[in-house]
């Protein structure tokens, strides 16, 4: 995934589109781990060059086969990000400059990068999912679990003992 630059040197603030689908094994060896990487990522965007730097904006989007964060099951998750890098061909950089070679500008570490930083934390089957039995582990999206639905935290059962014997002695 390389940007040839030279033109958009000459055209000062042409934009310049972009787009690429790629598989998973472009962005290297250290992505098999991640749920994404058995499809193909799709990129696209535009550049141009402001008279100093280059401006590379775009849009990663990929798919990813999950397991739903509350009741585990196998769920197909689309995933979009948007990302913008100012890139340099001086010797002299700022912070947020990255340096290239001056001919064209390599996005393979940016996009691996800003799919790994994006990896959602949390994929749901559905928004609504009810999610697993704490007690019997039945899947409530499927039917309703015959477990009582008052359950007293473990931590308080000796006070929900004693509250059971005064209403005995009540009774």
């Amino acid at each position: 995934m390389k940007l040839q630059v030279e033109q958009a040197k000459e055209h000062i603030g042409i934009k310049f589109p972009y787009s690429y689908t790629i598989s998973s094994d472009a962005l290297g060896s250290d992505v098999v781990a991640f749920p994404w990487s058995r499809h193909d990522i799709t990129i696209n965007g535009e550049f141009w060059f402001d008279g100093q730097n280059y401006i590379v904006t775009g849009r990663v989007t990929s798919k990813g086969d999950y397991d739903c964060s509350r009741c585990l099951q196998p769920t197909e998750h689309n995933h979009e990000v948007l990302f913008e890098e100012i890139y340099s061909d001086s010797r002299t950089v700022g912070d947020d400059v990255t340096p290239f070679d001056g001919e064209e500008i390599d996005l393979t570490e940016l996009i691996r990068d800003t799919l790994i930083i994006n990896e959602p934390s949390q994929v749901l089957c559905q928004d609504d999912c009810k999610g697993l039995c704490v007690h019997c582990g039945a899947n409530l999206n499927v039917s309703p679990c015959s477990c009582e639905s008052f359950v007293v935290d473990p931590r308080f059962a000796e006070l929900r003992a004693l509250l059971d014997e005064k209403d005995d002695r009540l009774s």
